[in-house]
């Protein structure tokens, strides 16, 4: 007798679809119309994952193991090469972004680095540093942002994101020699 499909509950409290607990949904089907929706569930699965856990980047080599990627109870889990085919399509669709070309990790943006800007923008508008030059460490590791929901983003998903907010006028890169020490003046 087949166990019904049902909707399970991660650690950190993120509710997995009942698709989840389905066996085929690990392994991509050879239909193309069939593989094209399998493939929309997982970008859509992953996202709302990365958005509830905080998730900014997965690595297609090696996902994290566990709670989305596997499922023990069904003794299945989503092997590399199906990863990077649901990966590329969500960096087609501008919801994931390679962090180089070529590399084998990803940016998930369950928010879009326009959308980070703005979030940033606001937030150094807020807390007065309007003018003010901090570095990259200081946006997304210190005092001031600890508690923001950009702590601890990731710099290369930090730097597209002040990009954006470059091209509008409202900031501008201060860069390093190194790279290292790169900050940003808010306008």
């Amino acid at each position: 007798m087949t166990e019904p499909l049902r909707s399970s509950t991660t650690k950190s409290g993120y509710v997995l679809p009942a698709i989840w607990s389905f066996p085929p949904f690990f392994t991509l089907q050879p239909n193309p119309s069939t593989q094209a929706h399998q493939i929309a569930l997982w970008s859509e699965l992953i996202l709302s994952w990365a958005k509830h856990d905080r998730v900014f980047s997965v690595n297609t080599d090696s996902p994290e193991p566990g709670e989305v990627f596997s499922n023990t109870k069904i003794q299945r889990r989503l092997l590399p090469p199906a990863l990077r085919q649901v990966l590329a399509h969500m960096a087609e669709q501008g919801t994931a972004a390679a962090e180089a070309k070529g590399a084998s990790t990803y940016l998930l943006h369950w928010r879009k680095p326009e959308e980070w800007g703005q979030v940033i923008h606001d937030w150094a508008t807020d807390s007065g540093q309007t003018g003010s030059i901090m570095t990259f460490y200081e946006i997304t590791d210190g005092d001031l942002s600890y508690t923001t929901e950009f702590a601890g983003l990731p710099v290369s998903l930090l730097r597209r994101s002040i990009e954006t907010l470059v091209k509008k006028g409202k900031a501008q890169l201060i860069r390093s020699g190194d790279g290292e020490g790169d900050g940003v003046r808010f306008l």
